[in-house]
Order: structure tokens, then sequence, then C-alpha cells
């Protein structure tokens, strides 16, 4: 069989396959299913076969190539890594079996979310813009919509911030709304019950009251284009000691106004 060689292009679109097949593993203890899936299409795009996991594994473990992940980490820390053949066979094996629930369901899971991290890292592992590593087309809030929304769309996604649009005359800027600050906008002390009436509010309004001890207050940020490197990131994120894990919002290289990425410290492990 003729190894193939993935394009940038196919190597993040794999890679943000297993990052959300993973994240909605990570939801459910024995949500396996969708991690499986993409480990499936991976070895069939690479073998140009519609076959098992069997069949892939050696087309897979050859875009593993460091050795250092692969093997010395696993040796040296034994109690901690599985090797990945190891791995990608329990993960083939627990697709094979016709057990699929409780105990064994949880262990395939987190046997298969700890293939994909290796995988993921290997997909992208020299890559160096902050477009390979970014959120693409963030979930935003917007001035019209209900706090009560907001906070479902927080709670849905365990969002500590989203990207929001205030406008400043004619002029539009790019802030975060932040949990903490939707949080003490509806449990204050001073709120006196209005709990409700809070929910009911319109992101818009609580920004007026932010003179008031109850008003939200949006938070500043730095921004990068698309384009630019990691390495621009990390200063960004050393220099942000007070805010430690405050998004940075990505715009594009083509379009400056238009936001197309969110990346966090976690985006960059």
């Amino acid at each position: 069989m003729d190894k193939i060689d993935l394009s940038p292009d196919q190597k993040i679109y794999f890679r943000d396959q297993l990052r959300n097949a993973r994240n909605e593993a990570i939801k459910d203890a024995e949500g396996f299913t969708e991690l499986l899936f993409v480990f499936e299409r991976l070895g069939s795009f690479l073998t140009k076969n519609m076959d098992g996991l069997g069949a892939y594994k050696t087309a897979i473990t050859d875009l593993v190539t460091d050795p250092k992940l692969v093997k010395a980490v696993p040796e040296e820390w034994i109690a901690f890594h599985s090797h990945f053949d190891k791995l990608y066979d329990m993960v083939k094996d627990g697709r094979n079996s016709a057990l699929h629930q409780g105990a064994y369901a949880r262990h395939l899971t987190q046997h298969a979310v700890e293939l994909s991290i290796i995988l993921e890292n290997a997909l992208i592992k020299d890559f160096d813009m902050v477009s390979d590593f970014m959120v693409r087309d963030p979930s935003c809030a917007y001035l019209w919509q209900p706090i009560s929304f907001i906070r479902q769309t927080m709670l849905s996604n365990s969002f500590s911030y989203m990207p929001v649009c205030e406008k400043e005359g004619e002029k539009e800027t790019w802030k975060l709304v932040a949990d903490y600050e939707v949080a003490r906008y509806l449990r204050n002390v001073d709120s006196k019950g209005n709990y409700r009436k809070h929910l009911a509010t319109s992101l818009e309004d609580a920004l007026k009251t932010d003179a008031k001890p109850n008003g939200i207050k949006l938070i500043s940020t730095e921004s990068l284009q698309s384009g630019q490197s990691v390495a621009e990131a990390l200063e960004i994120i050393q220099k942000s000691a007070n805010h430690p894990g405050l998004p940075i919002l990505i715009f594009s290289e083509e379009d400056g106004d238009k936001l197309v990425g969110i990346l966090t410290p976690f985006d960059l492990l």
C-alpha cells in the first residue's frame, strides 16, 4: 500500500473531527461511538478502502512519527501512559465487542479519548500559526439576546467567555462577556429578588446599567490575525498573567473586521 501524505487542510480537517468527537466523549462517559467513526473515516481515507480498524492500523500508526510520544514517554511513565499500539488494539477490540455498556463502555471511551489525543498531536505537531489551533466560527453573544439565552449557551457548552460585538457610535469593538459577570448580575445580593427579571433582560440593557453594582461589564481582550504565529499568541498569554486563560480573538487575514476564531491556552496544549 502506498503511503498517503495528508495535506495541511486534510490534517486540520481530521484534527477538528477528532477534537469535536473527543469533546462529545468527555460529555458522555460512554460516548465513544463518534470517536470510533472518526478513526474509521481517517483509516478509510488513508488506505482508500472500506474496512475495519484492524486493517487501518499500519496507515494510522504511520501518522504518529514522534518516538518520544509513542514509546519513550510510556516506557518512562508506564503508570500514566499506554503504548500507542496497545491503545489502538484495545480500541479495535472494544469496537468489535458486543458489550458496549457500563464499565466496559467507559473504559472504551477512555482509551478512545487517549488515542485521539495522540493522533491530534501527530496531525498538527509541525503547525505554527494561530489559525491551525483556534476554535473556528466561535459561538458569539449578541446585544439583543436575553441573559437567559446567553446563560443557557454557556452552561450547555461549558463556556467561560463568549465574544460579543459592542457598538460605540459607528465603531464596532469586539469584547468578551464572562460567566462570572453573568453570575454576578443574576445572583447579586442587591438584586432583591429580581433574578427572573434579570434573566429576561437583554444583554444590551444589562450593559446600560454597568455604572451600577448589578450591571454586566464586558471585558477587553487581545486579538491577532489568523496568519500570525503561535509564538506571538504565547507572548500575549504570558503578558496576561492578571487574566490567565483569557481568550484571544482571531480575525481574518483578508478582512480584519471579521471574527474567524478564538484561541485559549487550552487549545495550544
